[in-house]
């Protein structure tokens, strides 16, 4: 079965205290024939994974794109479907590839990134079986969207994880590798309508972007927040920190709050205050910040069982 670095607890997911709760891959995981039921769910997504096996490694990947398809994801309304060709693995479309079974535990930083990007190019496949499946029963008017819609979301998920990830450093490389696979695995879940596991990530006060444990949306924007102060009361302000996606990001403020069980606090928005639907253009950095006042009343605040929480929906995302 495909793994994801949340199977594995490893680097940016242990060593960052990102967890994620109550996974269960065999939920996530599908076969051939089930792919072609789910074709038709839209969106974009985050981690997920076909049961087929990969020669090598010892692990397995998912299938490749279905035959016939060819050529880079382009906005041109071709006669065939446009699969992905990876940056860092040109030439042919996306496919399975086999990996190590833990990718921190590599001896180089070469032999890191290798691994997140084969990760990265066997989740990608997968992708092209699940938008070659509506490409084909969707009508000629919608299919160069489709092939529009691909090449946008490819574009931008290189754009988004350099912005998350510029020390200057070769850690970079291996944040970037590590956040191209978030994205892929994220949209994958959004396209098979599959509702992710809570995100349990960990706060920080560093300025750093670097430094942020980072949420990726199903539509490839990544949310992540720095706690920046206390406030007189003995609340906390939070800057909540965007970096939109292909489709950029709206900002709805009811969505960035703290919770405790019962408990919550909606905060107040200090200025300057994001107008009512502003919305953040697609691989753009946006910061808004909360004042979390009423945390003293919580009255489990002694446990430290809250967090401030993304919540849109389904998936939710909790910083701690």
């Amino acid at each position: 079965m495909l793994r994801s670095p949340r199977d594995y607890g490893e680097h940016f997911y242990g060593e960052r205290g990102i967890r994620v709760k109550n996974i269960n891959l065999a939920a996530i995981a599908m076969s051939a024939a089930a792919i072609g039921v789910l074709a038709g769910c839209g969106g974009s997504a985050s981690s997920a994974s076909s049961a087929s096996s990969a020669t090598g490694g010892g692990t397995n990947s998912p299938s490749a794109p279905a035959s016939g398809a060819t050529g880079s994801a382009t906005s041109s309304p071709a006669a065939a479907f446009q699969p992905i060709v990876e940056p860092f693995d040109p030439g042919h479309p996306a496919r399975k590839v086999s990996y190590p079974a833990t990718c921190a535990g590599q001896t180089s930083t070469l032999a890191i990134v290798q691994c997140y990007e084969h990760m990265t190019e066997s989740w990608d496949a997968e992708i092209d079986l699940v938008q070659n499946g509506r490409y084909q029963s969707a009508p000629a008017s919608q299919q160069a969207a489709i092939n529009a819609e691909d090449s946008a979301w490819l574009a931008a998920r290189q754009t988004v994880c350099a912005k998350a990830y510029q020390t200057g450093g070769t850690i970079d490389q291996i944040n970037i590798a590590s956040c191209l696979l978030d994205e892929s695995t994220a949209r994958l879940l959004g396209l098979r309508g599959t509702i992710a596991p809570e995100a349990v990530l960990k706060s920080t006060d560093s300025t750093s972007l670097s430094d942020v444990s980072w949420y990726t949306t199903p539509e490839g924007s990544r949310i992540g927040l720095i706690d920046t102060q206390g406030d007189q009361t003995g609340g906390a302000i939070i800057a909540w920190v965007i970096i939109a996606g292909a489709d950029g990001f709206v900002v709805n403020p009811a969505q960035f709050y703290y919770s405790d069980g019962s408990f919550t606090d909606k905060g107040i928005l200090q200025p300057p205050v994001p107008a009512t639907g502003y919305r953040v253009a697609p691989g753009t950095e946006y910061q808004f910040s909360i004042d979390y006042s009423t945390l003293q009343s919580d009255p489990n605040e002694a446990k430290g069982t809250g967090g401030w929480v993304y919540a849109p929906g389904n998936p939710v995302a909790v910083w701690r």
